[in-house]
C-alpha cells in the first residue's frame, strides 16, 4: 500500500530552471574570465560546465524516478535518484581534482596576474544568483523529500561560496597579491570536493538501504503505542526509496484476534502513519502471536 506525495510538476520545473541557470553561468563566467583576465573565473566556468553535465543527468534521472510503480518494478523507480546523485557527486569530485591540478601548475610556473574590476561585478552577480537558486531548490527538495533536488541545492550554495572566495581573491590581487586569484581557486576546489563527498556518501547510503532517520521511526513507534490491540513491537525498520520512506513493521498481538480485526488494525495503523508522517510510501505491516513474557 503506498502513495506519491511529491509534486512532480514543481520538481521538474526546478530542475529545468537549474539547468538553464547552470548553462547561463558557464557562458557568463567563461566570457567574463577572458575579459577580466581571471584564472579563477575561467575555472569557475569549467565548474559550471561540470554542473551542467551532472544536472542534465539529474533531469533524466528525476523524470525516470517519478514514474509510477508497474508490474516489473512494483516498488517504483525511486532508486534512480540515488544513481543520478552518485553520478553528480563523482563529477564534482573529478572536477575539483582537475581544478586543483590546473591552479597548482600555474602557481608553480609563475603564471599569475591581477584580474580587472569586471571580475568583481561579475562575481557578485554570479554569487547572488547561486544563493537565490540554493534557497529555492532547498525549499523544493525539503517539501518533496527529494535527494537529487537537495543535492542540486547544495551545489548552488557551494557555487555561491566559491563566488565569495573568488571575490576576496580578486580584491587581494588588486592590493598587490597577484597570486591570490590562484590561491582562492584552490580553496574553491576544496569546497567542490567537500560537496561531492557529501553527495556521494548520501547516494551510497540510499543504494545500500541505510535505515530511516531516528525521528521517522520514533514517530511510527508513538503511533503504534496508542493502539490497544498491540502487545509488543517485534520489529520496526525503514529505508528510503527515492523521495519516500518504506516501512516494515512487525507487531505482536493477542492470538484471539480474528482476520477481520487484524485487517481493521492494519488499515487503521497505515492510515494514521500517512496522516501524521510526511513522505511515506509503502508500509508493510505483519502480525505475529504475542507469547507470554514478550516485552511490551
Amino acid at each position: 500500500m503506498g502513495r506519491k506525495l511529491s509534486c512532480g510538476d514543481c520538481v521538474m520545473k526546478s530542475v529545468r530552471l537549474d539547468l538553464a541557470v547552470a548553462a547561463g553561468q558557464a557562458v557568463f563566467n567563461g566570457a567574463l574570465g577572458s575579459l577580466a583576465g581571471s584564472v579563477a573565473l575561467h575555472a569557475f566556468a569549467l565548474q559550471f560546465l561540470g554542473d551542467l553535465l551532472g544536472k542534465s543527468v539529474n533531469y533524466l534521472g528525476i523524470r525516470a524516478s517519478i514514474r509510477p510503480a508497474d508490474a516489473d518494478f512494483p516498488y517504483g523507480y525511486g532508486k534512480i535518484q540515488f544513481l543520478t546523485a552518485l553520478f553528480v557527486g563523482l563529477v564534482l569530485l573529478v572536477g575539483s581534482i582537475s581544478f586543483m591540478y590546473y591552479n597548482i601548475i600555474h602557481l608553480h610556473e609563475g603564471k599569475v596576474t591581477a584580474p580587472s574590476g569586471l571580475a568583481i561585478v561579475g562575481t557578485l552577480l554570479t554569487g547572488s544568483v547561486c544563493e537565490v537558486m540554493h534557497r529555492y531548490m532547498s525549499c523544493v527538495g525539503r517539501e518533496n523529500n527529494n535527494l537529487v533536488i537537495t543535492a542540486a541545492a547544495w551545489d548552488n550554495r557551494n557555487d555561491a561560496l566559491s563566488a565569495l572566495a573568488i571575490l576576496l581573491g580578486v580584491v587581494a590581487a588588486w592590493l598587490g597579491m597577484t597570486w591570490a586569484d590562484h590561491l582562492v581557486a584552490l580553496v574553491v576546489s576544496l569546497l567542490v570536493m567537500r560537496a561531492g563527498l557529501m553527495i556521494v556518501t548520501d547516494a551510497v547510503k540510499g543504494l545500500l538501504d541505510a535505515r530511516a532517520p531516528e525521528h521517522i521511526l520514533k514517530e511510527v513507534e508513538d503511533i503504534v503505542d496508542f493502539l490497544p490491540e498491540v502487545r509488543c513491537k517485534k520489529s520496526l525498520r525503514g529505508r528510503r526509496l527515492g523521495d519516500t520512506w518504506e516501512l516494515d513493521i512487525v507487531l505482536g498481538v493477542d492470538q484471539g484476534l480474528s482476520v477481520t480485526q487484524l485487517h481493521h488494525l492494519e488499515s487503521n495503523l497505515i492510515k494514521q502513519i500517512y496522516q501524521q508522517i510526511s513522505h511515506i510510501g509503502h508500509v508493510h505491516v505483519s502480525f505475529i502471536p504475542n507469547s507470554e513474557g514478550d516485552a511490551v
